[in-house]
């Protein structure tokens, strides 16, 4: 569908460009439209996700269920778990290059960025395996949260389960809600 209205719309804005006839009473609207057509089917083929992304979010929840199911079932509680936080700020661009060509040239270059603060946690839960006597330690992915913010889910939420692969022990799963 987007390679058609990509098409239709490539093909419209060029034949309007340069007609010069009098079948059609308004040319420059056809035009208008072909830009419209174009214009979509670019969006579309843009911001329409591959055909890869759902297949590795099966795979994913695959892997989830497998867990669930023949993975050990731990019952963590979150007020033991270890905070970590990781900030930065970082600069991003505000504007296209000729908009800051512009700013540098008038001296506002400080106007083409801006400051973004990222703040970031991961949550560490570390238990003795009854069976070997091994400290284990399983690290969550990286939360987009600050550090208060992620204690005051934990303090709501207070317990969840930790799924945990029974032969490969660096396979886990941490359930929560927030």
């Amino acid at each position: 569908m987007a390679y058609f209205l990509f098409g239709l719309g490539f093909l419209t804005l060029t034949f309007f460009k340069h007609y010069k006839g009098s079948l059609i009473p308004y040319p420059f609207l056809f035009w208008l439209i072909g830009l419209a057509l174009w214009g979509g089917g670019f969006l579309i083929l843009r911001y329409t996700p591959d055909g890869r992304e759902p297949g590795d979010h099966k795979k994913l929840m695959a892997t989830i269920a497998d867990l669930k199911s023949n993975g050990e079932k731990i019952q963590v509680d979150l007020a033991k778990c270890e905070i970590k936080e990781h900030s930065y700020a970082e600069e991003r661009e505000k504007y296209g290059q000729e908009v800051q060509g512009w700013n540098t040239l008038g001296g506002g270059s400080w106007r083409n960025v801006e400051q973004l603060q990222v703040r970031q946690s991961v949550l560490i839960y570390e238990r003795q395996n009854s069976r070997s006597g091994v400290v284990e330690k399983f690290v969550t992915r990286v939360i987009p949260k600050d550090k208060i913010t992620l204690s005051f889910y934990l303090d709501k939420q207070k317990h969840t389960s930790l799924y945990v692969d029974r032969e490969n022990r660096g396979r886990y799963y941490l359930t929560w809600t927030f």
